[in-house]
């Protein structure tokens, strides 16, 4: 049997399945394949049964409770871990985003590395068949995940992947808690915090060319919380970790503050640098202690940061529509005005009319 299995969660993705399967077998005959169907209405999960009884390098995953990207992607890795003889695990999108074939490249980098992903943001990658805008928010919003989870990687969202059995299986599956896409950025962390090694490898990524997208607004939305949640749901060592550097930052900052005022003879220096002493020990001997502290100061710090996103957006919207609404003024041109002026003539037009048909009936 083969040592590498290829995961694809699919839902209503019945008019690229079969091709798709067929296309992965031509660029890597060797490999198996476990399709994961949420039940989908257009009859994918029948489709991909009936191409496992007529090859056995295909199995199938059919779900119909506690649907989601999310779920399908940890049931597909549990799965696969179930399996003795599988080495390496790839994950890949079933609407031909991601072609197949780059697969044997994935299979030649995964031996030097636990984690290769397929990148459309390191040199020779690139996003396809796409509009400018979406670009330009995919790209935004790999820098936000980028940034806020500390991720040295270009591309935080490819859900094309390829992971060593032995690097899945030291995850703690079923303590993820993403339901959704935000399962890949979820995973990706997790890898990182046990420093696993990572290579980006160069893919174009084309935009589906049938069969309809699912990630709308609403899942964009939860998508973001999810993230938002995994990033502040740390573990029990990492949240240690963190309370300590805070206590020993703070601790160091106050004595420094301390010293500062005791050599301006000024008299509350002692204050600081007791306040300082109690972080530095709290921070070394009871991290724990300064949970509720490091809680009131980051929301203190989010509340700031979120008044000055408000006030800033409001100021770009001054300094952008002002000068525009000057120059329409300037040229004769008062588009609310003449809207204003248009809507009230014909309501007086209108009243005028009923009054005199009033008036003529009587």
């Amino acid at each position: 049997m083969s040592n590498t299995l290829i995961i694809i969660p699919t839902y209503n993705e019945k008019e690229n399945i079969e091709t798709l399967i067929a296309e992965m077998f031509r660029y890597a005959p060797d490999v198996n394949v476990l399709i994961v169907d949420d039940n989908s209405p257009d009859g994918t999960g029948a489709i991909a049964a009936e191409i496992a009884k007529k090859d056995r390098r295909v199995s199938v995953l059919h779900r119909s409770s506690n649907r989601g990207r999310g779920s399908a992607g940890i049931d597909a890795f549990k799965e696969a871990i179930k399996k003795d003889n599988v080495k390496y695990i790839i994950e890949m999108d079933g609407d031909f985003s991601h072609d197949p074939k780059y697969i044997p490249l994935f299979l030649e980098e995964i031996k030097d590395f636990d984690v290769v992903i397929g990148s459309r943001y390191v040199n020779g990658g690139r996003d396809c068949d796409r509009g400018p805008i979406r670009v330009f928010l995919s790209r935004l919003v790999n820098h936000f995940l980028r940034k806020y989870l500390r991720l040295n990687i270009r591309d935080c969202t490819s859900g094309y992947r390829c992971f060593r059995r032995d690097a899945l299986a030291s995850l703690d599956l079923d303590r993820l808690i993403s339901k959704e896409p935000s399962i890949i950025e979820e995973v990706l962390y997790k890898c990182k915090l046990k420093n696993f090694r990572i290579k980006e490898i160069p893919i174009i990524f084309k935009n589906r060319s049938s069969g309809k997208s699912k990630l709308g607004l609403c899942k964009l939305i939860k998508v973001f919380r999810d993230v938002i949640i995994v990033r502040a749901i740390p573990s029990k060592a990492r949240g240690s970790r963190e309370l300590r550097k805070f206590g020993f930052n703070l601790g160091l900052g106050l004595n420094i503050l301390g010293c500062i005022m005791f050599y301006r003879h000024k008299p509350h220096f002692i204050w600081f640098s007791a306040v300082g002493s109690l972080a530095l020990i709290s921070g070394l001997l009871f991290p724990m202690a300064l949970t509720l502290l490091k809680k009131s100061l980051d929301a203190i710090i989010f509340s700031l940061g979120w008044i000055m996103a408000k006030l800033i957006l409001s100021i770009a919207f001054y300094l952008i529509f002002t000068p525009a609404a000057l120059l329409l003024k300037l040229f004769g041109k008062d588009p609310l005005h003449q809207k204003i002026d248009k809507s009230a003539r014909s309501y007086w037009m209108r009243h005028k009319k009923s009054t005199f048909s009033y008036e003529r009936m009587g």
